[in-house]
């Protein structure tokens, strides 16, 4: 497998990112199993075998994100994938690990778990939530600059949780360790987790494809004419 070793420093940002094994631990068994089921059981062992030390790798060049930010899972939950694709030799396209992410979002675990919100009931929860994040980055953003920048325009849509990104740290990321062509991939992730919670995403821009914004548009899935 062969990737950049480049750390970027920004301003004071100089830490990697912490290693937490609980993501491996919990999606390796997972991803082994559908890569298995969808291609064959040795290139599984090698992804998941390889995998491990090239996910502490990969957290080891990351840049820090910053203590209890609530949207590290996001970076840790790609890492587990982006590891796993390079345990593999890149035997697998990225449209086929697209396929092996799905399989771990739709596994019982994960839908029961993001079953347990539903956006018809909460239609605002995600832009809640990313308000949150608003304020943890206004009182950290200083010391952890390479992270997301949320923006909302409340006038767009009068249903729902509307936002953007006008930077993604996973995008820079993979783009500075030579894997940008798993972005995609990666970013298909988004519409499976909202429709576990029984909403829809819309979304026309992502900074993966060269725009500059990632735009969230989410409603609950029974809602009619969402304007």
């Amino acid at each position: 497998m062969i990737y950049k070793n480049r750390h970027k420093i920004e301003g004071n940002q100089e830490k990697m990112m912490k290693y937490r094994g609980f993501y491996w631990k919990m999606f390796a068994p997972m991803m082994k199993k559908s890569i298995a089921h969808r291609f064959d059981r040795k290139l599984a062992d090698r992804a998941i075998r390889n995998g491990k030390a090239v996910y502490r790798k990969l957290l080891s060049d990351a840049d820090d994100l910053g203590p209890s930010n609530p949207m590290a899972i996001n970076a840790y939950f790609a890492y587990v994938f982006a590891a796993a694709w390079l345990g593999s030799g890149k035997k697998i396209t990225p449209d086929e690990m697209a396929l092996v992410m799905t399989d771990v979002l739709e596994s019982r675990l994960l839908r029961t778990f993001f079953g347990l919100t539903d956006l018809n009931k909460k239609p605002r929860k995600w832009e809640q939530d990313m308000r949150k994040y608003e304020a943890w980055y206004k009182a950290h953003g200083k010391d952890y600059p390479v992270n997301w920048v949320v923006n909302f325009d409340e006038n767009k849509h009068q249903d729902g949780s509307f936002y953007y990104f006008t930077r993604c740290p996973i995008c820079e990321f993979c783009q500075r360790e030579g894997i940008a062509e798993l972005m995609p991939a990666l970013c298909s992730t988004d519409e499976i987790m909202f429709r576990l919670q029984h909403g829809k995403l819309y979304r026309d821009h992502t900074i993966a494809n060269g725009d500059d914004i990632c735009d969230y548009w989410i409603v609950g899935d029974q809602a009619k004419e969402a304007q």
